[in-house]
């Protein structure tokens, strides 16, 4: 009796000890249910674009063309610009106001951008707009107001612009101090043969409506962004001693290489080995210019 008794209370003992540890356990959140649920595309269909969002058969993109000319006084670091930007408006909507990027706002010290990593130390005073006018159809000139807020710009249009079509040319003038190293993928960099300036973001850029979300107004936070199609002509006016290398194709080459550069220009558009269009030898020599003063511009189309 006495051993039944102990084996009793050692079953007594495991059953209690198992019930502890059930109740530790936290319960089970699995629901099958939710799991081989139907799949639901995040964006419903229409006529713009599938659920899977391929374009349908109304899918449109707006455009924005830009021809534009600037000057670089590598003494200031000052880069001045005007540019004409041909926007053409595809969507079914009336637009009243124009939002553009204006990224060299990102090196002012409010800068949204500047509190994504360690804190920068040096700073420049930003993109300063010296004008914005609109041309209409008829080619008329008007004056616009424009609200800047960190990298975003908005335009207010004196006149509203048309859908399905219709057209504008955006004038604005605008200037700019180049940050030195501490730019990242804009600046300036000192080498035994001058300064080196790398341009990127120097030009106010329209901002992407689209159907999803209108006018993409995100700040410019270091990462890359999100675009108009349209071509690009553009002019650079330097100092003659510089060199710019730039996208698209040079379409001035007789007046900013020589006559020897011109024709290695010519062995490259043809050969699959590498041209060097201006040898190591040759970059302090000033005959490897076509002049010895003033200025060069230089032309790309892309």
């Amino acid at each position: 009796m006495k051993s039944l008794t102990l084996a009793c209370l050692a079953c007594l003992s495991l059953l209690t000890t198992a019930s502890v540890f059930a109740a530790s356990e936290p319960a089970s959140r699995f629901d099958p249910q939710q799991t081989f649920a139907p799949f639901v595309y995040p964006q419903p269909a229409n006529a713009y674009r599938s659920a899977s969002g391929k374009p349908g058969p109304l899918f449109w993109q707006n455009r924005a063309d830009y021809k534009i000319t600037a000057t670089l006084d590598p003494a200031s670091r000052k880069l001045s610009g005007s540019e004409v930007i041909t926007y053409t408006n595809h969507s079914p909507d009336v637009l009243d106001v124009l939002w553009l990027q204006v990224e060299q706002n990102r090196y002012l010290k409010d800068a949204r951008g500047a509190f994504t990593s360690k804190f920068p130390t040096e700073f420049t005073s930003g993109e300063s707009i010296d004008a914005i006018q609109v041309e209409d159809a008829a080619g008329e000139l008007q004056d616009a107001s424009w609200v800047i807020s960190d990298t975003r710009m908005q335009v207010i249009l004196p006149t509203s612009l048309k859908a399905n079509g219709g057209q504008l040319r955006l004038h604005i003038r605008w200037h700019y101090t180049v940050p030195g190293e501490f730019g990242g993928r804009t600046d300036v960099n000192a080498s035994k043969n001058g300064e080196i300036f790398e341009m990127a973001q120097w030009y106010p850029r329209m901002a992407v409506y689209d159907d999803l979300r209108g006018w993409d107004t995100a700040p410019y936070l270091n990462s890359e962004f999100y675009l108009e199609y349209g071509d690009f002509d553009y002019a650079i006016t330097v100092p003659w001693n510089m060199i710019v290398a730039g996208s698209g194709e040079l379409l001035n080459p007789g007046d900013v290489l020589t006559t020897t550069q011109q024709k290695r220009l010519e062995q490259a558009r043809r050969s699959d080995a590498t041209v060097m269009i201006r040898t190591p030898a040759e970059v302090n020599q000033p005959s490897s210019r076509p002049k010895t003063s003033g200025t060069l511009t230089w032309h790309f189309r892309m």
